[in-house]
Formats: C-alpha cells, structure tokens, sequence
C-alpha cells in the first residue's frame, strides 16, 4: 500500500490491477461509475505476501456471521496462506483483495454458475474487514466489481447475491445498487435471492462518497 505503480503497470508479484480506467466498455449497457470510483478501486489478485494482514482481517467472529461458510476458527497464517493459494487456482471464479485509495480494505468474488462457459451467471460475495464498517464503501465496492464483471465478460447475463434475511446491511446495499428480489429458494428459506441483470441497476447518484 506504501508504494505507488502507474494505474496500467503490474505491481511486482501480481497480475495487472483490474481497472475500468482505458478499458473498453460498450459491452454493457450499465452506466460507467464515477471517474472518483474507478480511481479509487483497484481489485487485484491475493498475493502470498498478503497472508498476515488476510489472517488478521479475518480472524473477526462477527465478520463471519452472515458469510455462506462457518467460522474457520482458530484462522491461523497457514490457513491464511492456503486460502490465498487456493482463491488464484480454481477457475469457477474470481477473486480480488479490494483496494480503496491503495489501501486494502476487504475482497469481492464473483462464482460462476455450474457448467456456464461462457459464463452467463454468477454468483457475487463480498467482505469488508472490520475497520472499515459503516464507511460507505460496500456498496460502490459491490457495484464497481459487478459492472466490472459484466465488461471483462460480455456472456455473462447475470449476477446473484444471496443474502441472509437478518443481514439488514447487505440487504439495503443490493437495493441500493438495482438488484431485483428473485424467487425463494425452498431449500434455504433463510437466505434471499436477488438479481442483477445486465442493462439494469447500478444507480450511481444514490451511492455516498466512501471513505477510510
């Protein structure tokens, strides 16, 4: 986070940051964020380097409770280690630590729908680390790494979330950003289902500016 790189040169050890700035854009409809929220955020893919601040962002009970996965107490460096490794091998999804002013503040992951290739839907999950709650940057983190997605991958149609009911959070920032309620899953009357679909959503106006 200390050193500083050119918006379109790798930093050492990583592949390119994922920016919108100088990309091509017409394959999607979605309004383009705002040139403060496209410099702002970098998503970029973990690097072993990453492992103690990824440990110490994580290793947070509260951060977990409305996660798909259970708490992977204790979460110790190794676990951290193998987690990274494992988030740059698996091509089903993508992975990206989130960078807002060149500092590390959570990660977005984008899953594919099984056998989609092309992908034509995904499905999105997000984390902020603790220090960084109630700072505005969920939501336009979510919505630069969805329109994102829709631009790096012109077959890919839609993206879920699925969002606990009690996640009173989650659920204003996927209103926010334009996501439709889908139909509920019988099998998980806990978790809610909503969609955004390409060419939809993403208000921009009704996002605050983040801050660290």
């Amino acid at each position: 986070m200390s050193a500083a790189y050119p918006i379109d040169e790798p930093r050492p050890g990583r592949d390119v940051p994922d920016l919108l700035r100088g990309k091509r854009i017409e394959t999607t409809r979605l309004p383009a964020p705002p040139e403060y929220l496209v410099g702002g955020f970098q998503f970029l893919s973990w690097h072993k380097d990453d492992a103690p601040l990824y440990q110490q962002m994580l290793d947070d009970p509260d951060l977990w409770t409305y996660m798909h996965e259970d708490y992977p107490a204790p979460m110790t460096l190794e676990l951290a280690q193998d987690l990274i490794a494992l988030s740059g091998q698996a091509s089903h999804h993508k992975v990206r630590a989130v960078y807002w002013q060149d500092q590390l503040v959570g990660q977005a992951r984008l899953q594919w729908a099984t056998g989609a290739t092309p992908p034509a839907s995904g499905e999105i999950s997000y984390w902020l680390a603790r220090k960084h709650w109630g700072k505005g940057l969920a939501a336009p983190m979510v919505g630069v790494f969805a329109h994102r997605c829709f631009t790096k991958f012109p077959g890919l149609q839609q993206i879920e979330a699925r969002i606990h009911r009690d996640n009173s959070a989650s659920l204003r920032l996927v209103e926010k950003l334009g996501f439709l309620r889908a139909p509920q899953a019988p099998e998980t009357p806990d978790w809610g289902r909503f969609i955004l679909r390409r060419g939809t959503g993403l208000d921009w106006s009704a996002l605050a500016f983040p801050r660290l």
